[in-house]
C-alpha cells in the first residue's frame, strides 16, 4: 500500500546493548558489522526447518538503527571511556560496508537525550555517517525518581526543583545540546512516548501533585508504567505546564505525565519551527485503535 515505506531494523535497545562496548572495539568491529550486514542486509540466513538459507531475507530491511545504550555513559550497565571514539569508528564502519553493498541503504541511530548521554560523545564526528539521530526525548523522569515530574517535557521549567545535569532534562535542550556540537537541525527527529510514567500516594501540595513525592502506582506491565490508550480512558482532570509545555493528570493521589494528543500538535509545530527532521514514536501498541496519536503526529490526509 505504501511502496515508499522504509523499514529499518533496530540493533539494541534499552535490554540488549550490553555487548556494544566490545563489538565497537577495533578488533571486533569490522566483523560484527560484516556479520549484521550478512544477516538483514544480504539476507543470508541459517537453515531451520526448511526455511532460511541464502539470501532468503534480502530486501527486507532498507537499512540499520543502531540504538546503544549508552556509549561511555550508563543504561542497565555503565559504558567505558574508550567507548566514545569508538561509537563513532563503529557507525563510520557500518556506513562503508551498507555503501559497498548499494548506497542509498540508511544508517540511524537512538540517542539518549540527556545532556549526560549526549556530551561524552561526539555527535560533530558521528553524524556524517548517519540519515537521522532518533533523539530519544522520554523518560526524562519516572517512579525511579523520588518526586513527581514531567517525562517528556519539551521546555525547561523555572519551577523545576531538579539540579545539575537533570535541570537539562527536557526535549529542547537536547535538541540544542546536538545542534551545538554541529549536527543539522534536519538530522535530528523528536521522540514522543506513546504511554506515561507514574507515581501514587502523592500529595497535592499546591501544585495538583506536581514535583511531590511518591512512589510507582500500578501499571499493566510494570509499576510506573501504563499505555495512553488506558490512560486516556480514566477521565481525571488534565493539567498544563505552559512554561515546560507538558501535560498530566491526578486524582488527589495518583499522578500520571504523559503527551495528549494536542501536546503532540504542540511538538510537531516546534518541529517545524526548528526544521527537524522530523519526528518518531515508541511505540505502536500505546496508541489507541484509531491511531490518535500518530495522526496527531502526522494527519492522515484522507
Amino acid at each position: 500500500k505504501y511502496p515508499g515505506l522504509k523499514v529499518l531494523i533496530s540493533l539494541g535497545g534499552w535490554t540488549w546493548s550490553r555487548g556494544f562496548s566490545s563489538a565497537a572495539r577495533p578488533e571486533n568491529r569490522q566483523a560484527f558489522v560484516a556479520s549484521c550486514i550478512d544477516a538483514y542486509i544480504k539476507g543470508n540466513l541459517p537453515m531451520s526447518d526448511g526455511a532460511g538459507g541464502p539470501g532468503a531475507a534480502a530486501g527486507v530491511f532498507d537499512g540499520i538503527d543502531i540504538d546503544w545504550e549508552y556509549p561511555v555513559a550508563c543504561g542497565i550497565e555503565c559504558g567505558k571511556p574508550e567507548d566514545n571514539a569508538n561509537f563513532t569508528a563503529l557507525l563510520a564502519e557500518f556506513r562503508r560496508q551498507l555503501d559497498a553493498v548499494r548506497p542509498g541503504l540508511l544508517l540511524t541511530i537512538a540517542s539518549g537525550a540527556g545532556i549526560d548521554k549526549i556530551r561524552v560523545t561526539d555527535p560533530g564526528a558521528y553524524h556524517q555517517y548517519l540519515d537521522f539521530i532518533n533523539v530519544m526525548t522520554y523518560d526524562f523522569h519516572g517512579a525511579w525518581d523520588p518526586k513527581t515530574n514531567h517525562h517528556s517535557a519539551l521546555f525547561a521549567s523555572p519551577r523545576d526543583p531538579s539540579t545539575g545535569d537533570q535541570k537539562f532534562y527536557n526535549s529542547n535542550d537536547a535538541i540544542e545540546a546536538f545542534r551545538a556540537r554541529g549536527v543539522p537541525a534536519s538530522k535530528l527527529t523528536l521522540g514522543i512516548g506513546f504511554y506515561g510514567r507514574g507515581w501514587t500516594n502523592v500529595p497535592n501540595g499546591g501544585t495538583n501533585g506536581l514535583y511531590q513525592s511518591g512512589s510507582a502506582a500500578a501499571g499493566t506491565y510494570e509499576a510506573g508504567i501504563e499505555d495512553w490508550k488506558v490512560l486516556r480512558n480514566l477521565n481525571w482532570p488534565v493539567y498544563t505546564d505552559n512554561d515546560a509545555m507538558a501535560t498530566w493528570i491526578y486524582n488527589g493521589t495518583t499522578f500520571w505525565t504523559f503527551d495528549t494528543p494536542s501536546m503532540i500538535q504542540t511538538k510537531m509545530n516546534y518541529v517545524k519551527a526548528q526544521n527537524l527532521g522530523g519526528a518518531f514514536f515508541w511505540e505502536f501498541s500505546g496508541d489507541d485503535a484509531n491511531g490518535t496519536l500518530v495522526n496527531a503526529i502526522k494527519p492522515d490526509p484522507q
